[in-house]
């Protein structure tokens, strides 16, 4: 037979906001209530709390049902709103799937750490310090990345109101262990060096020559097509460049790395042969790509950069003579530490050198504004800087 409870003193709370009352069989105050999603909850004295304590948090649950600041228990887990948001933008088509995988991998230190399991509304600026503090192994610019993501959760959490305040504002963002990387770029000398045993691999010397005179990045010079050079105008439109899928693979994208990378060059005097070469050459191909493959396959990234190196090896540029292996000093002879990148560099390099201004350099290289231009190549424009300033100074004291 069932058992017939009885509660002390049952009290309304005006206009629906709950009931208030006294249970027998809990031996303690009950507040119960309907949440901003219609749901009812249940609110127990706690043991040892007195009732003015008890009505005062039964007070504050009211108010902040009335006020809108109400939040519902919620038990999703940062690690699992990361997921949410990136694979959202992912099917919405607000990334690509080559951004979708970096973020995934970006993601990862939050799973593998254990603030990915822990709940968003219980998470503390406390946890988020502590495990960003665990990144100061990692490159400034990767850090940068986490910070961001965890940014990016915690924000979304407030507009879904699963949270009122946001735990990473009083976050500090560490500073890196490792020196900033270095804008690398070949020099004078370097470079004639380069070309000249570029000379042996007519293979490949039409895209590493475009590279160097033009600043182009190698996913946008291996995604040119024959309707993207205008001979007559003397201009090259940059429309996409290659990518990759979620799984890794390379694939031809349908549009540049941003926005601001869509644009058109002009074709020089300094790579138009090697331009008209590559179109005669060409394999081809369903794309109509300039450069593929002899067996229809997608060149990559990687394999540009695989080549650049063993260029710059024969021709002994950025060899280290020596390696450190075992514990063992030992004649390093398999490859050079520079990479393919390093040609657009050198392509902005040579720009700033012979006084191109930064606004022109801005739109060439396709930088989304002036201030990454500048602030990427920062020592050079310093160095660019004080030669005018000298010449400056012998101008002035030629004419006293």
């Amino acid at each position: 037979m069932e058992k017939n409870r009885r509660n002390e003193k049952t009290k309304q709370v005006g206009n629906g906001e709950g009931t208030l009352y006294k249970s027998k069989a809990l031996g303690c105050l009950v507040f119960q209530y309907y949440d901003t999603n219609g749901k009812r909850q249940t609110m127990k004295q706690r043991k040892k709390e007195s009732k003015t304590d008890f009505k005062a948090r039964v007070t504050e649950v009211k108010n902040s049902l009335n006020t809108g600041t109400y939040i519902c228990k919620n038990d999703i887990t940062v690690y699992q709103l990361g997921s949410e948001i990136v694979e959202n933008k992912l099917n919405r088509n607000k990334i690509s799937e080559a951004t979708y995988s970096r973020a995934i991998q970006t993601l990862n230190h939050v799973k593998n750490h254990k603030i990915g399991n822990i709940p968003i509304q219980k998470i503390t600026t406390n946890h988020l310090q502590e495990f960003i503090d665990t990144k100061k192994k990692y490159a400034n610019s990767y850090i940068d990345k986490i910070y961001e993501m965890l940014g990016r959760i915690f924000i979304e959490a407030i507009k879904r109101d699963y949270i009122l305040k946001n735990p990473m504002l009083n976050v500090e963002k560490p500073k890196s262990d490792k020196i900033d990387e270095k804008i690398e770029a070949l020099t004078i000398d370097e470079q004639k060096a380069f070309l000249e045993e570029l000379d042996k691999d007519l293979h490949y010397k039409n895209i590493f020559t475009i590279a160097l005179y033009t600043g182009m990045r190698m996913g946008e010079i291996l995604a040119l097509k024959t309707e993207d050079i205008n001979f007559k105008e003397g201009t090259i439109c940059i429309k996409r460049s290659l990518t990759k899928d979620k799984n890794g693979k390379t694939i031809l994208g349908s549009t540049t790395k941003t926005y601001n990378s869509l644009r058109t060059i002009p074709i020089s005097s300094l790579f138009e042969q090697a331009l008209r070469k590559s179109i005669s050459d060409m394999t081809l191909n369903i794309n109509n790509l300039l450069f593929i493959q002899p067996t229809g396959q997608l060149y990559s990234v990687s394999d540009m950069n695989s080549r650049f190196k063993r260029i710059c090896t024969n021709a002994n540029l950025g060899v280290v003579p020596y390696i450190i292996k075992r514990g063992k000093k030992e004649i390093n002879s398999k490859t050079s530490t520079y990479n393919q990148h390093m040609l657009r560099h050198t392509y902005a390099t040579r720009c700033i050198e012979s006084g191109m201004p930064a606004e022109v350099l801005q739109k060439l290289l396709g930088h989304k504004d002036i201030q990454t231009t500048i602030n990427t190549y920062t020592t050079i424009f310093d160095k660019f800087k004080n030669e005018q300033v000298d010449k400056y100074v012998e101008y002035m004291q030629n004419i006293k």
